[in-house]
């Protein structure tokens, strides 16, 4: 091998042990990640929350409720599984995929702003979603829009919702609404795991917790 050879082996070794070191120290916080407010609103790590269960459970919609996590902050910079575990009550709690009708999820974006803006362990971080509601409208008709990914929802269409395993069996309340009869497919990984593979795989993670939930009059 010539030394141009040689040198150039070396360099893309260099390179290959480089992203492996990157890849092994886990994903980055462009912008910190917190929990805190998830009660009351939209906050930067349920953004990412429900984003990676939408994507283990192949899913266009997620919901979490805000009793899922625990009141915490990962500051902007690498961060690893035990630091994202810690801002959930139960990291190893498995996943579910349920059907719901575009009038149950109505009903359960209505029961998330119920109590609003007082704080509320069933209030739901979103993905899929564009919720905009009058916190000081008349309950249960609160909701003044939903989008679906950009478009009107439909009240009688089904739509996959991707959530934690309590909350698709009712927990939080929602059995009024919806239970574990609704359940279509479910996955082992556990909730922390899937967050920190969806992150992981993304390399850099920016949330600034604003756009999905929003409140006027």
């Amino acid at each position: 091998m010539t030394t141009t050879g040689r040198n150039w082996a070396a360099l893309s070794l260099t390179a290959l042990l480089l992203v492996a070191a990157a890849w092994a120290q886990g994903p980055v916080a462009d912008l910190p990640l917190t929990t805190v407010d998830a009660k009351s609103g939209e906050v930067s790590f349920g953004d990412l929350a429900a984003d990676a269960l939408c994507n283990v459970g192949s899913a266009p919609i997620a919901l979490i409720p805000a009793v899922s996590f625990k009141d915490g902050t990962i500051n902007a910079g690498p961060f690893d599984r035990a630091g994202l575990a810690a801002l959930l009550q139960q990291p190893d709690e498995p996943w579910a995929v349920s059907s719901l009708t575009g009038r149950q999820l109505r009903a359960a974006l209505e029961r998330s702003v119920s109590r609003a803006p007082l704080p509320n362990g069933g209030f739901l971080q979103v993905s899929g979603l564009r919720v905009n509601y009058d916190p000081a409208g008349t309950r249960d008709l609160r909701i003044k829009s939903i989008l679906v990914n950009g478009a009107p929802l439909s009240e009688t269409a089904n739509y996959e919702v991707a959530m934690p395993m309590s909350l698709a069996k009712g927990g939080a309340g929602y059995f009024q609404i919806f239970d574990a009869s609704a359940i279509v497919r479910q996955g082992n990984t556990p909730v922390a795991d899937a967050i920190f593979v969806y992150a992981k795989a993304r390399g850099h993670v920016n949330y600034t917790g604003q756009g999905r939930i929003t409140a006027s009059q």
